[in-house]
């Protein structure tokens, strides 16, 4: 994500991007809606790296009153302390070495009437805490280097990938402005608790990727689907967009095949999250492993056993006991 842009959001659906058919999918979705209609109150999305939490950010505005106003976006670790304060809250002319002889308005001001995303909001720093807390409380921010207050009507959002809460308990995050922030929480899934939105997910980045690059229709193979079903995505929705950009690139025709992923191929071991309680057994979850990685590697036993981090004569052994041919 840039540090920060200022274009205002376009008139689009809610919740476009937010591409799948899951349950958990759809939950985020209902609450994207919920959220979006208190256009005042502090949101906080929570989720782990590459989950889309922007995107959900950008959602809740766009379903908001705020809609017509500006979507600010800033990512509080890619600047320095003293760079971001001057970023957020704007600063007096010449009030710190390198400052404009002009002054210059921050993002509270750019984003007023609208929406202002503080991305990371864990790595943000104790003083910038306290001050980021004056203005939840107060409505109104001071620049660097001033003494006037000015009033803002913006609405935050925050994201993080860090519990906050253990922070607080650190001593690193102030618990008055956890308070503050934890008001509405939309936690938004990994993809390996949303796996029915995985292929989806690459059809849509596929169908994205033919009108940028003018391509001709790209498709996945049967092995390349099984592969993406099969794989961990520890990146999430930005890993898998990175491997369908780089397989829309290596494939020398219009058919995406497991070779131009570009992934190292980690099968996931966490269950279905609608999958009946029956299924989650060791045995059954071992044996949909092994059929998986056979039709990931199109039934290249030395490379399934590779993939399964289990030697071939273990892998025989077990093709054994579920009778897989």
């Amino acid at each position: 994500m840039h540090p920060h842009s200022t274009k205002p959001t376009e008139d689009r659906p809610c919740c476009e991007g937010l591409v799948g058919p899951s349950a958990a999918l759809q939950r985020v979705r209902e609450k994207i809606i919920r959220v979006a209609a208190a256009p005042r109150t502090t949101v906080l999305v929570t989720g782990e790296s590459g989950v889309g939490k922007e995107l959900v950010a950008k959602a809740i505005h766009a379903r908001s009153e705020r809609r017509d106003g500006p979507f600010v976006a800033l990512n509080c670790a890619a600047l320095t302390d003293g760079l971001l304060e001057a970023e957020l809250f704007g600063h007096e002319p010449g009030a710190y070495t390198g400052a404009s002889s002009r002054g210059r308005d921050g993002l509270f001001a750019a984003a007023n009437g609208g929406t202002l995303l503080l991305d990371e909001i864990g790595e943000l720093a104790p003083e910038l805490q306290a001050k980021l807390l004056r203005v939840l409380q107060e409505r109104t921010f001071r620049r660097v280097g001033g003494t006037t207050d000015h009033p803002t009507d913006v609405r935050i959002i925050a994201c993080t990938n860090r519990d906050l809460a253990v922070l607080v308990e650190e001593g690193s995050f102030r618990e008055d402005l956890y308070y503050r922030l934890n008001v509405l929480v939309l936690r938004v899934p990994p993809l390996r608790e949303r796996r029915k939105d995985i292929l989806p997910i690459a059809l849509h980045l596929c169908g994205e990727l033919e009108r940028e690059h003018d391509l001709e229709t790209l498709s996945l193979s049967p092995r390349a689907e099984a592969a993406l079903e099969a794989h961990a995505w520890p990146g999430n929705v930005r890993e898998l967009g990175n491997a369908i950009e780089r397989a829309a690139i290596e494939c020398a025709g219009a058919l995406i095949e497991p070779e131009h992923l570009g992934v190292a191929l980690v099968p996931c071991f966490a269950p279905k999250a609608d999958e009946a309680a029956s299924e989650l057994n060791l045995k059954k979850m071992e044996e949909r492993l092994i059929r998986r990685a056979l039709v990931a590697t199109g039934g290249n036993r030395s490379h399934s056993a590779r993939l399964l981090g289990v030697n071939r004569a273990t892998l025989y052994n077990k093709l054994r006991t579920y009778k897989i041919a």
